[in-house]
């Protein structure tokens, strides 16, 4: 006779068993009796109110847990989804009869305890019933990750010896070729989705569905019993690294999960659950399922992952728990500020107050953040009591600003290996930064702590113990040795403790990069640090020799992975330029060993795990790969074209632009496809770009509006922008606009500070006049400012003014020394960002600055240089665009030869030095007192408006930056032999010539 563990009343015991179930309860056991019945037993029409557990090596597990749940509330809600026109949802008791129901058949069909079964789904409550059923089998369930390719699926099936696989309609193409040639049998979650498949080679047809399964009659199937060693679960690391391993958690890993997170985090049958997180991920299903289906709560999971249906979801289905990764939280901040700054600088300018305010409130413990930011937490849902975040680094400088929002995140810290989570900071105990501290019954402690080079706490490796570290990896004795020890699951994690025992994570051990000179280089920081730029959507740091084979010649390298929403927001197209400005003016805020020494733009998001972690492996796997490239070969394998991109190739105008295109292309690639970036593709800097169009208009024709050329990134937007502008008909439309600078710099501008500069101001220009002269005064008097070649000024204007460019105190003190004839004709180019609004947009008039934007509005800056000169005035014009991040000149743009050139001005060269060291550029304040030098150069005549041509540009700005770098060479030569002592001979001592 066949004996079942049955599940009864306490009434309905005997004394035997009432006295056994004491004496369990007394020495610490669980609410649960397994009594061993003949089946089926007269007891089984009895509503169970109470179970208990016997003092044997059986345990109550979660399943059981869930049983009691279905028994004491069989009529609640256990599982819910979201579609897009309706809510399914599925009670305890239909949840429980569902997953007796996949037990059975996993029964019937020859599947005894112990058999690993797979899924490969999305988040739905079929996988769950999935997953209940295949554990109450006393199955051993394995779950993959949905982003795996066939051959991934298929190799850990064979790893984890997998006897049948559950998948969704999405995913079945994949495991049928994961399958094929395999003797794994398929059952399809989700049949009515899927059409019927047809055979196909060797591709394997589902052998069932999950809802003929479902639909067989209510049995008498009873869970198989369990110990705490037996194994529940088989997850796969998703891998930052290569080599995914099968970690192993035991049904006593999950109860011991379960029992630790319940008493930091109470919650019961009124509280619902947002699942985003997929259920093939630890801390998902801890989170998005066992917990939650062991407390009685509900679980709402979303037919569609995108933010519009999430926010539908948080607003009515009345979520209270919400466990997602950092980026989620990411992504709400940038809404909020994003929404904010829409409304102006008034209403960003209040937030940011209030903000600060509730700081302070929240120090003394009241959270006025509701009060406050009522619409930011009605987004949120009116009944959210806790949101988690976890898998991965939670940026500090976000957590701050949300919990200055008063929205609270509690930030959990674990591994697969210990079932997702180990440490938490608890609900009221947040310390921003930290994972918290470890759960009740478990244990967390830092190995072999070492000093970091910037006096910071001394961090060493995560250890962990308790009853969720898992029984070892499948099939790895080897990997399960190097891991755990004498009890403690080594994370490889590195951190330390503060006084107060909370945790802070700061590197993974594998991931941290050892120089040649022993520093210890923690990636995340670094990435944390540049990242900070809002052109830097994404970031990886990687460890590269500049010379293979020479460990001494390491260099910190980063990938980086533009921010082009903002780009485009900005309307900036030069991303490249943007990019390396930021980058070198936030490399001196960190230590000299933790500087980017190189750098690549890719234009894709990078790899990530689902739970956001960079794969570190594939990419620093692709940068090598591309080290033996130049630095502007496509890394990538070219991306197979849709058919309407083909379609659009093919047209005979479209082909025609291509051709131009081809021949200004910097970097023209083997196949131009429509996608391909300008910039970063084919190489092109503004004016470039501006030159193309221009030559396409000459070719094709067409009329693009200068407002549209700040709108164009890809080659697809540009030929289409041409093109449109033709007119209907394909008819040649006369050009009004751009046909080349020529063209360009003779139309009058519209706007009306351009304008002005047609007009004379006397009055207000003696006022500046005569503060000048006390400006130059200060300088000459703190800064000891010595001006040379002033007598080398063209007696007549127009002409341009082109130095260096140091400091923002560059363009004050050459005002201050231009004589009345020059400064009272002088104008200049100012960024929005120095003089886009207030009082500072004021005194950009007064000076006759004109605020345009060169990288957002390149035209509209060239035509208001073009329009002074023509009216005699003079240009102050600073070729490099930015301020030096060393003080030494840089890269120099021909903006100033084109001018020179159209318009017959000739350019004064002038280098300054000591301005650098007055006010570098990643200083936000003025820094001392030091010697300013500067000289004006003979000028330099262009050569005649007739010869212009793109070589004509390149040798008027290679000759201007030449004499302006041996101009610089020559003050800083004066400067050293005023200031160092000579020897009798009246020699500088070669210690300091050479500096």
């Amino acid at each position: 006779m066949q004996m079942y563990p049955y599940l009864v009343k306490p009434s309905t015991l005997d004394a035997d068993d009432r006295a056994a179930a004491a004496d369990n309860r007394k020495r610490g056991g669980g609410p649960f009796l397994r009594i061993p019945r003949l089946a089926p037993s007269s007891h089984s029409d009895l509503a169970l109110d109470f179970i208990y557990h016997a003092p044997t090596s059986l345990m109550a597990t979660f399943y059981d847990h869930f049983l009691e749940r279905a028994e004491s509330h069989p009529d609640a809600v256990a599982l819910e989804i979201q579609l897009r026109d309706r809510v399914e949802s599925y009670t305890y008791a239909e949840t429980r009869r569902r997953a007796a129901a996949v037990g059975h058949w996993l029964q019937t069909n020859g599947y005894p305890p112990n058999s690993r079964i797979a899924i490969l789904a999305a988040n739905h409550p079929r996988w769950v019933v999935t997953y209940l059923g295949a554990v109450a089998a006393g199955c051993t369930v394995v779950p993959f990750d949905t982003a795996f390719h066939a051959d991934q699926v298929a190799k850990l099936l064979k790893d984890s010896g997998g006897v049948l696989l559950f998948c969704d309609s999405k995913n079945l193409p994949v495991a049928q070729q994961a399958v094929s040639g395999m003797n794994i049998p398929l059952v399809i979650t989700d049949a009515q989705a899927s059409p019927n498949p047809a055979p196909h080679g060797s591709l394997q047809l589902p052998i069932a569905d999950l809802d003929a399964i479902c639909a067989t009659p209510e049995t008498d199937f009873v869970a198989v019993p369990r110990s705490d060693t037996d194994l529940a679960v088989l997850l796969y690391t998703s891998g930052t690294t290569a080599d995914p391993k099968g970690v192993m958690l035991s049904h006593g890993n999950l109860m011991g999960e379960i029992t630790s997170i319940s008493k930091v985090v109470l919650i019961g049958p009124g509280d619902a659950i947002l699942g985003l997180l997929p259920l093939f991920h630890s801390l998902a299903q801890v989170a998005n399922l066992l917990l939650p289906l062991a407390r009685g709560c509900r679980i709402v999971y979303l037919e569609s992952l995108n933010t519009t249906e999430l926010l539908r979801a948080l607003r009515e289905r009345d979520i209270t728990l919400f466990c997602v990764v950092p980026q989620f939280f990411y992504l709400i901040r940038e809404r909020i500020f994003q929404q904010v700054k829409e409304r102006g600088a008034l209403a960003e300018s209040a937030l940011r107050a209030l903000m600060k305010l509730n700081r302070l409130l929240r120090r003394i413990g009241i959270n006025a953040g509701k009060v406050f930011f009522r619409p930011i937490h009605a987004t949120l849902g009116g009944k959210m009591r806790f949101m988690v975040t976890g898998g991965s680094r939670f940026d500090p400088t976000i957590a701050r600003e949300l919990s200055d929002l008063g929205i609270d995140v509690l930030q959990a810290y674990g591994l697969t290996e210990t079932c997702g989570g180990a440490l938490v900071t608890p609900p009221g105990h947040i310390v921003i930064g930290s994972v918290g501290k470890p759960f009740p019954g478990i244990q967390a402690m830092v190995v072999d702590p070492q000093p970091l080079e910037d006096g910071g706490q001394p961090a060493g490796e995560i250890a962990i113990r308790g009853p969720i570290v898992m029984q070892g990896y499948w099939n790895r004795p080897d990997a399960t040795a190097q891991s755990l020890r004498d009890g403690w699951l080594y994370t490889g994690d590195l951190g330390y403790f503060d006084s107060d025992g909370n945790l802070f994570i700061t590197g993974r051990k594998k991931e941290m990069i050892v120089l040649s000179n022993g520093k210890n280089i923690y990636p995340e920081e670094i990435e944390a640090h540049y990242i900070q730029s809002p052109f830097i959507k994404e970031l990886c740091v990687v460890a590269l020799e500049a010379r293979p084979g020479d460990p001494t010649s390491e260099r910190l390298h980063g990938v980086i992975v533009p921010n082009f929403d903002v780009l485009k927001q900005r309307k900036i197209v030069n991303a490249k330029e943007v990019i390396r400005f930021d980058v070198e003016g936030l490399s001196p805020q960190i230590a000299s060993t933790k500087r980017l020494g190189s750098y690549e733009i890719w234009q894709e998001d990078l790899p990530r795990t689902t739970t956001r972690k960079l794969k570190r492996f594939e990419i620093e796997k692709r940068v090598r790969a591309n080290q033996g490239k130049s630095g502007d070969d496509d890394v990538d394998a070219e991306k197979p074209l849709t058919p309407e991109e083909i379609a659009w190739l093919e047209r005979a105008d479209v082909q025609q632009a291509l051709a131009v295109v081809r021949q200004r292309a910097r970097n023209a690639p083997a196949r131009i496809a429509p996608a391909d970036n300008l910039e970063l593709d084919l190489g092109l800097d503004s004016m470039q770009r501006v030159e193309l169009l221009a030559a396409l208009e000459e070719e094709l024709g067409g009329d693009v509006e200068e407002a549209r050329i700040s709108e164009i990134y890809s080659v697809r937007e540009l030929v289409d922008a041409v093109l449109d502008g033709m007119g209907s008909g394909q008819t040649r439309v006369p050009r009004t606009h751009l046909a080349g600078w020529t063209t360009i710099l003779q139309e009058d501008p519209t706007d009306p500070a351009v304008l002005d500069l047609a007009r004379t101001a006397p009055f207000r220009d003696l006022f500046w006049f005569s503060l000048t002269r006390f400006v130059q005064m200060i300088a000459r008097d703190r800064f000891d400012l010595k001006v040379t070649g002033m007598e080398r000024l063209p007696a007549n204007a127009p002409y341009i003014l082109c130095s260096n460019h140091q400091s923002y105190l560059d363009p004050v003190v050459l005002g201050s020394v231009l004589p009345w004839n020059a400064f009272s004709d002088s104008f200049a180019i100012g960024t929005s960002d120095l003089f886009g609004s207030g009082l500072m947009n004021r005194i950009a008039r007064w000076l006759r600055v004109v605020v345009v934007d060169p990288d957002a509005n390149l035209v509209p800056a060239m035509k208001a240089g073009a329009f002074g000169l023509r009216h005699g005035r003079i240009l102050m014009l600073y070729p490099e665009g930015e301020r030096s991040i060393d003080g030494t000149p840089k890269t120099f743009r021909k903006g100033a030869a084109i001018l020179s050139i159209h318009m017959q001005a000739p350019i004064v060269p002038i280098a300054i030095v000591g301005f650098y060291e007055a006010w570098p550029r990643h200083q936000k304040s003025f820094q001392k007192f030091t010697q300013m030098r500067m000289m004006f150069g003979d000028p330099i005549y262009p050569p005649p408006a007739s010869q212009a041509s793109e070589a004509a540009y390149d040798d008027l700005t290679a000759a201007l930056k030449a004499k302006i770098v041996a101009m610089r060479a020559e003050l800083h030569s004066q400067k050293l032999s005023a200031t160092l002592p000579a020897d009798a001979s009246g020699h500088i001592p070669p210690e300091h010539a050479s500096s």
